[in-house]
């Protein structure tokens, strides 16, 4: 048995993020929801749930739209509360759209 020595592990820095509040949809299996994005990089995306959305109910989507930039396939890295951190699932397909809507707009995750 492989023995879990995370203990051990030195700290990683985590990817730069930018903060953003936009409007998005996460589709999920059975459905779709609005919701907003909380931060963004190149990794990945942060999106906040509606705010009666409880623990139990199941949100994981399986692609998130943000208008003025784009549709990226994700999944669910983690969940704390109303927020959830999806991973691009294609993040050589989602840099240069993610490079076109940062000098679009002239800021950058840092």
């Amino acid at each position: 048995m492989k023995q879990n020595h995370t203990f051990l592990r030195d700290p990683v820095d985590t990817e730069s993020r930018l903060q953003l509040r936009l409007p998005c949809t996460i589709h999920c299996p059975d459905q779709a929801f609005e919701v907003f994005t909380f931060n963004i990089s190149y990794s990945g995306i942060g999106v906040e749930l509606p705010a009666g959305a409880s623990e139990e109910e199941s949100y994981l989507p399986d692609t998130i739209t943000i208008p003025d930039i784009g549709t990226f396939d994700v999944y669910v890295r983690w969940r704390r509360g109303q927020r959830i951190g999806c991973a691009f699932s294609a993040k050589r397909s989602a840099r240069p759209v993610l490079d076109a809507y940062f000098k679009m707009t002239g800021t950058y995750p840092l």
